[in-house]
């Protein structure tokens, strides 16, 4: 079966490809700039270097289940979610969404 069909089935919404700008901010350290690359109502797949990239194999599992917010000032939107996944050579993180600052917009911003 192909890896890509087999990981679209295992989720619970389908995902929508973006180029937003996104503010990110974990914890009191962490924060930078980066875009949501792709969206669903679900979860969300950011790539954001400045953060994802700078940590080292062997603390990525201790950033897995943080919470992050992440704010869309083109869209006065803000999500929080937690971190599923990180890949550091991509700069990428991937978080299951947990509340949003509009749902109604949120929806509409991932059917769009």
């Amino acid at each position: 079966m192909d890896e890509k069909m087999d990981t679209q089935d295992k989720r619970k919404h389908a995902r929508k490809r973006v180029k937003i700008t996104a503010l990110l901010k974990m914890g009191v350290h962490l924060s930078g700039r980066g875009f949501a690359k792709d969206i669903s109502e679900s979860g969300m797949c950011l790539v954001a270097p400045n953060i994802f990239k700078l940590m080292k194999p062997q603390q990525i599992h201790e950033y897995i289940g943080a919470h992050l917010r992440v704010m869309f000032p083109s869209h006065s939107l803000t999500v929080n979610g937690a971190l599923v996944r990180i890949d550091a050579k991509k700069g990428e993180g991937a978080l299951t969404i947990l509340n949003t600052s509009d749902d109604a917009l949120w929806q509409q911003i991932c059917s769009e």
